[in-house]
């Protein structure tokens, strides 16, 4: 007996040090003992305490990322026991977060975008036996600095989550589009009817010039306007354009862009009215077909939002991973999404156009709509079947648990990882 598990491990440690000498860099060392894991069935053991880490930087898609990941975890794996720790316990519960349990998140001198060394809580949950930081933004994760915040937290028990397509890898969960990718949070949203608008309307969500992912904003805009103008004034001739305020402010405020506007619309709408918080103004006016510019309504919380979108017509454009997700989850089947690229989002939209297939989403210029892209059906199909997260996420996770549950096979291993500094110094001692 004692021979074959000697024969065993053998089998098992030359299987490792073969693993150990195809990794390029020492951090990709951590990753084997889950790796090992991957395809096999799931280990259903004790309870695990399972901790996502959730820092945002502005907005809620941040937030929105934690919670559909919690709520995935939930459905998953309903006997774990499942915490969010958060700087910003507020936003989640302005959207209504059905989270059990919260642990509040302290920072020294700030409260979002901060590094994990100036962290710290108040009241300090019991240890964590896995540890998620969802999502990891614009920094590679620095577990030296993590450890100042968790000293427990070491990289075989703590893991990290990209946001779509993130820049600077490695990532436990690597989300978004395209080789290597473990897909998008698909969810499936029940929506009421939001009665915020009549129908017909179009629907546009990017964001300003005050957030980096908002450059090229009033070329997409205007792009996204003449397009739609050519192709719904010939159906109806009273439409509504539901915009985020500032685009409305822009109109009033800048010459120069009623100017663009006009000159793009007149000929589909010579009559516009916009409306803002204050009321309703003619913008311009002439006769025949009539605008609505509508930026009175939005922002409004998820669910609404979602309504929204599932209400307008065809053609909708939207920025960002979530509003984008959540299109996509809601209604591929009968919207074209238009989409405002980030310029640190160039490769997820570089990807989404190869999965989709879809030229237009590769560049700003005509990402935003094109008059070429009118009658350019867009099949999501393909995309949504092969970059579903519920489907590869679900198969990492389960890795990651199996690990867990396995881990003193891997003991030595891992003190090894954690006392060496180069692969050539991990072989040697795996070789004794």
């Amino acid at each position: 007996m004692i021979h074959i598990i000697y024969t065993i491990l053998y089998i098992m440690n030359k299987d490792i040090i073969q693993l150990v000498r195809s990794k390029k860099y020492y951090e990709d060392l951590y990753e084997i003992p889950w790796s090992l894991e991957e395809g096999k069935k799931l280990v259903k053991k004790n309870k695990v305490r399972i901790g996502l880490i959730n820092v945002p930087c502005g907005g809620f898609g941040d937030i929105i990322a934690c919670q559909t990941l919690y709520d995935y975890l939930q459905g998953w794996y309903p006997h774990h026991d499942i915490t969010i720790c958060t700087t910003a316990v507020h936003k989640f519960k302005t959207l209504g977060s059905n989270v059990k349990k919260f642990v509040e998140i302290s920072v020294k001198g700030g409260e979002e975008c901060e590094p994990y060394n100036l962290m710290y809580f108040k009241k300090k949950p019991k240890p964590f036996d896995i540890m998620i930081c969802v999502p990891i933004i614009d920094v590679q994760f620095a577990i030296n600095k993590f450890k100042k915040f968790i000293p427990y937290a070491n990289l075989f028990n703590t893991f990290t989550m990209s946001e779509y397509n993130g820049l600077v890898p490695p990532y436990t969960f690597p989300i978004g589009v395209g080789p290597g990718q473990l897909g998008i949070f698909l969810t499936k949203p029940g929506v009421k009817p939001h009665g915020l608008i009549k129908r017909p309307y179009a629907l546009v969500y990017i964001a300003d010039r005050s957030n980096p992912a908002g450059i090229h904003c009033r070329l997409c805009f205007l792009s996204y306007m003449e397009m739609i103008g050519k192709k719904y004034s010939k159906i109806h001739s009273l439409f509504q354009v539901v915009v985020p305020p500032w685009i409305v402010k822009l109109l009033v405020e800048s010459n120069d862009f009623k100017y663009k506007f006009k000159k793009i619309i007149h000929k589909y709408y010579p009559n516009v009215w916009i409306v803002n918080d204050e009321g309703k103004d003619a913008f311009f006016e002439g006769s025949g077909n009539s605008l609505i510019i509508r930026g009175d309504i939005l922002p409004k919380p998820r669910p609404v939002f979602i309504s929204l979108i599932k209400g307008s017509v065809e053609d909708v454009l939207l920025t960002g991973d979530q509003s984008i997700t959540d299109g996509l989850s809601c209604c591929s089947g009968t919207k074209k999404i238009w989409y405002q690229i980030a310029p640190w989002k160039q490769g997820l939209a570089n990807e989404l156009g190869k999965a989709i297939p879809d030229s237009t989403i590769d560049h700003f210029k005509t990402s935003c709509g094109v008059l070429r892209g009118i009658h350019k059906k867009k099949d999501y199909s393909s995309l949504l079947k092969k970059y579903d997260f519920r489907k590869l996420g679900k198969a990492r996770m389960d890795a990651i648990l199996n690990f867990h549950y396995k881990k003193d096979d891997y003991k030595e291993f891992m003190d090894i990882i954690l006392h060496s500094r180069s692969i050539p110094s991990v072989i040697k001692k795996l070789q004794k």
